[in-house]
Protein backbone atom coordinates (compact mmCIF):
# COMPACT_ATOMS: atom_id res chain seq x y z
CA UNK A 1 0.00 0.00 0.00
CA UNK A 2 1.08 3.43 -0.87
CA UNK A 3 1.75 5.63 1.71
CA UNK A 4 2.57 8.96 2.73
CA UNK A 5 6.00 9.39 3.87
CA UNK A 6 7.05 12.66 5.68
CA UNK A 7 10.57 13.56 6.16
CA UNK A 8 12.61 15.89 8.93
CA UNK A 9 15.93 16.33 9.37
CA UNK A 10 17.92 17.36 12.04
CA UNK A 11 19.94 19.79 13.91
CA UNK A 12 23.13 20.81 11.85
CA UNK A 13 21.05 19.76 8.81
CA UNK A 14 18.34 20.64 6.20
CA UNK A 15 15.69 19.20 3.93
CA UNK A 16 18.26 18.03 0.91
CA UNK A 17 19.58 15.14 3.58
CA UNK A 18 16.58 13.25 1.86
CA UNK A 19 17.72 13.90 -1.49
CA UNK A 20 18.98 10.43 -2.41
CA UNK A 21 16.48 8.10 -0.57
CA UNK A 22 13.24 10.50 -1.47
CA UNK A 23 13.79 8.87 -5.24
CA UNK A 24 13.52 5.61 -3.49
CA UNK A 25 10.65 5.81 -2.17
CA UNK A 26 8.99 7.41 -4.91
CA UNK A 27 9.69 4.56 -7.89
CA UNK A 28 8.20 1.82 -4.61
CA UNK A 29 4.80 4.26 -5.33
CA UNK A 30 5.09 6.43 -2.44
CA UNK A 31 4.72 9.99 -1.63
CA UNK A 32 7.26 11.77 0.22
CA UNK A 33 8.00 15.27 1.18
CA UNK A 34 10.68 16.59 3.12
CA UNK A 35 10.31 19.08 5.96
CA UNK A 36 12.33 22.49 6.26
CA UNK A 37 12.33 22.96 10.01
CA UNK A 38 12.69 26.81 11.37
CA UNK A 39 15.42 25.07 13.87
CA UNK A 40 14.57 28.17 16.01
CA UNK A 41 13.40 26.14 18.96
CA UNK A 42 11.55 22.60 19.00
CA UNK A 43 8.07 23.82 19.56
CA UNK A 44 8.38 25.54 16.15
CA UNK A 45 10.16 22.62 14.60
CA UNK A 46 7.25 20.82 16.16
CA UNK A 47 4.53 22.82 14.65
CA UNK A 48 5.89 22.86 11.23
CA UNK A 49 6.32 19.62 10.68
CA UNK A 50 2.67 18.87 12.21
CA UNK A 51 1.66 21.16 9.39
CA UNK A 52 3.21 18.75 7.08
CA UNK A 53 1.77 15.58 9.31
CA UNK A 54 -1.67 16.95 8.75
CA UNK A 55 -1.47 17.96 4.78
CA UNK A 56 -2.43 14.00 4.52
CA UNK A 57 -4.84 11.00 4.65
CA UNK A 58 -3.84 7.76 6.17
CA UNK A 59 -1.32 5.89 6.27
CA UNK A 60 0.96 8.63 7.26
CA UNK A 61 4.76 7.67 7.94
CA UNK A 62 6.39 10.00 9.99
CA UNK A 63 10.43 9.96 9.25
CA UNK A 64 13.10 11.71 12.09
CA UNK A 65 17.06 11.89 11.77
CA UNK A 66 18.91 12.97 14.95
CA UNK A 67 17.34 16.08 16.88
CA UNK A 68 14.08 15.67 13.97
CA UNK A 69 13.41 12.28 16.54
CA UNK A 70 12.46 15.18 19.53
CA UNK A 71 10.45 16.56 16.53
CA UNK A 72 8.36 13.53 15.82
CA UNK A 73 7.85 12.44 18.83
CA UNK A 74 6.06 15.51 19.67
CA UNK A 75 4.61 16.55 16.24
CA UNK A 76 2.63 12.77 15.69
CA UNK A 77 1.44 12.72 19.26
CA UNK A 78 -2.51 12.46 19.20
CA UNK A 79 -2.34 12.32 15.01
CA UNK A 80 -5.01 9.67 13.66
CA UNK A 81 -3.58 9.33 10.29
CA UNK A 82 0.25 8.28 11.52
CA UNK A 83 0.38 4.48 11.09
CA UNK A 84 4.23 4.23 11.87
CA UNK A 85 7.30 6.19 12.84
CA UNK A 86 11.23 5.68 11.92
CA UNK A 87 13.75 6.86 13.70
CA UNK A 88 16.74 7.23 12.07
CA UNK A 89 19.94 7.06 14.28
CA UNK A 90 17.76 9.90 16.40
CA UNK A 91 16.61 10.70 19.57
CA UNK A 92 13.57 9.27 20.98
CA UNK A 93 12.87 10.65 24.64
CA UNK A 94 9.96 9.94 26.66
CA UNK A 95 7.63 12.03 28.96
CA UNK A 96 9.99 15.23 31.01
CA UNK A 97 13.09 13.75 29.37
CA UNK A 98 15.72 15.55 27.30
CA UNK A 99 17.83 14.88 24.49
CA UNK A 100 20.58 15.73 27.22
CA UNK A 101 19.33 13.46 29.50
CA UNK A 102 19.47 10.57 26.72
CA UNK A 103 23.50 11.39 25.81
CA UNK A 104 24.18 12.20 29.32
CA UNK A 105 23.80 8.08 30.09
CA UNK A 106 26.59 6.97 27.76
CA UNK A 107 30.00 8.26 27.70
CA UNK A 108 30.77 11.16 25.82
CA UNK A 109 31.81 11.56 22.10
CA UNK A 110 34.40 13.84 21.08
CA UNK A 111 32.29 15.46 19.09
CA UNK A 112 30.47 17.27 21.72
CA UNK A 113 33.73 20.05 22.46
CA UNK A 114 32.69 21.25 19.03
CA UNK A 115 29.26 22.40 20.35
CA UNK A 116 29.58 26.00 20.34
CA UNK A 117 26.80 28.24 20.87
CA UNK A 118 27.30 31.32 19.52
CA UNK A 119 25.94 35.03 21.43
CA UNK A 120 22.38 34.49 19.55
CA UNK A 121 21.98 30.96 21.52
CA UNK A 122 22.65 29.07 17.89
CA UNK A 123 24.87 26.36 17.12
CA UNK A 124 26.41 24.72 14.23
CA UNK A 125 29.03 22.23 13.76
CA UNK A 126 32.27 24.02 12.61
CA UNK A 127 32.76 23.18 8.94
CA UNK A 128 36.35 21.83 9.43
CA UNK A 129 35.17 19.19 11.94
CA UNK A 130 31.84 18.10 10.25
CA UNK A 131 33.08 15.92 7.71
CA UNK A 132 35.02 13.31 10.16
CA UNK A 133 32.62 13.83 12.66
CA UNK A 134 29.39 13.94 11.19
CA UNK A 135 30.03 12.51 7.87
CA UNK A 136 32.96 10.43 7.82
CA UNK A 137 31.54 8.25 5.31
CA UNK A 138 30.08 11.13 2.85
CA UNK A 139 32.28 11.87 -0.05
CA UNK A 140 34.83 14.36 1.20
CA UNK A 141 32.92 17.40 -1.85
CA UNK A 142 29.61 16.13 -0.56
CA UNK A 143 30.08 16.47 2.93
CA UNK A 144 31.35 19.73 2.73
CA UNK A 145 28.72 21.00 0.89
CA UNK A 146 26.44 19.69 3.64
CA UNK A 147 28.39 21.38 6.53
CA UNK A 148 27.67 24.56 4.48
CA UNK A 149 23.70 23.98 4.01
CA UNK A 150 23.82 23.30 7.48
CA UNK A 151 20.94 25.24 9.54
CA UNK A 152 22.18 26.51 13.20
CA UNK A 153 19.55 25.66 15.47
CA UNK A 154 18.89 26.81 18.83
CA UNK A 155 20.69 25.24 22.06
CA UNK A 156 17.66 25.03 24.01
CA UNK A 157 16.71 22.05 22.66
CA UNK A 158 19.50 19.86 24.21
CA UNK A 159 17.33 20.90 27.17
CA UNK A 160 13.78 20.66 26.23
CA UNK A 161 11.64 18.23 27.87
CA UNK A 162 9.49 15.81 25.92
CA UNK A 163 5.72 15.49 26.18
CA UNK A 164 4.22 12.53 25.80
CA UNK A 165 5.87 10.72 22.54
CA UNK A 166 3.99 9.41 19.70
CA UNK A 167 6.25 6.35 20.01
CA UNK A 168 3.51 5.37 22.70
CA UNK A 169 0.93 5.83 20.38
CA UNK A 170 2.22 4.57 17.21
CA UNK A 171 4.54 1.32 15.62
CA UNK A 172 8.22 2.08 15.31
CA UNK A 173 11.33 1.45 13.49
CA UNK A 174 14.41 2.32 14.36
CA UNK A 175 17.94 2.66 12.10
CA UNK A 176 21.15 2.23 14.66
CA UNK A 177 24.19 4.15 12.30
CA UNK A 178 26.87 1.63 13.70
CA UNK A 179 29.60 4.55 13.66
CA UNK A 180 27.95 7.68 14.53
CA UNK A 181 30.10 10.18 15.87
CA UNK A 182 27.24 12.38 16.78
CA UNK A 183 24.93 10.39 18.90
CA UNK A 184 26.56 7.02 20.99
CA UNK A 185 25.51 4.05 18.68
CA UNK A 186 24.95 2.29 22.59
CA UNK A 187 22.60 5.34 23.52
CA UNK A 188 20.90 4.26 19.43
CA UNK A 189 20.10 0.66 21.41
CA UNK A 190 19.15 1.33 23.91
CA UNK A 191 16.13 4.06 22.77
CA UNK A 192 15.05 1.57 20.17
CA UNK A 193 14.93 -1.26 22.49
CA UNK A 194 13.30 0.97 25.22
CA UNK A 195 10.53 2.07 22.07
CA UNK A 196 9.98 -1.60 21.38
CA UNK A 197 11.26 -0.62 17.76
CA UNK A 198 11.97 -2.72 14.73
CA UNK A 199 15.70 -2.03 14.58
CA UNK A 200 17.89 -2.41 12.10
CA UNK A 201 21.60 -2.02 12.82
CA UNK A 202 23.98 -0.33 9.57
CA UNK A 203 27.29 -1.32 10.52
CA UNK A 204 30.30 1.40 9.58
CA UNK A 205 27.37 4.27 8.93
CA UNK A 206 27.99 7.58 10.09
CA UNK A 207 25.54 9.92 11.80
CA UNK A 208 24.80 10.71 7.97
CA UNK A 209 23.60 7.62 7.61
CA UNK A 210 20.43 7.99 5.35
CA UNK A 211 23.38 9.97 2.97
CA UNK A 212 26.06 7.54 2.53
CA UNK A 213 23.90 4.52 2.90
CA UNK A 214 20.31 5.26 1.52
CA UNK A 215 18.84 2.56 0.32
CA UNK A 216 19.61 0.68 3.83
CA UNK A 217 17.72 3.62 5.78
CA UNK A 218 15.00 3.73 2.46
CA UNK A 219 14.52 -0.04 3.41
CA UNK A 220 12.98 0.55 7.00
CA UNK A 221 11.43 3.25 5.50
CA UNK A 222 9.16 1.18 2.71
CA UNK A 223 9.12 -1.84 6.04
CA UNK A 224 7.26 0.83 8.32
CA UNK A 225 4.61 1.42 5.19
CA UNK A 226 3.53 -1.70 4.60
CA UNK A 227 3.01 -2.01 8.44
Amino acid sequence: MAANIVLVHGADADGSSWSKLIPMLQDAGHYAVAVQLPLTSIVDDAATARRAIDKFDAPVVVVGHSFGGVVISQAAHEAPNVSALVYVAAFAPDTDESAADLVGRFPALESAKYIVVDKNGFFAFPQDQFPRLFAQDVDPVEARVMAAVQGPADAARFAFKSGPPAWREHPSWYVVAGADGIINPECQRWMAQRIDAKATLVPGASHAVMVSRPREVANVIMAAAKS
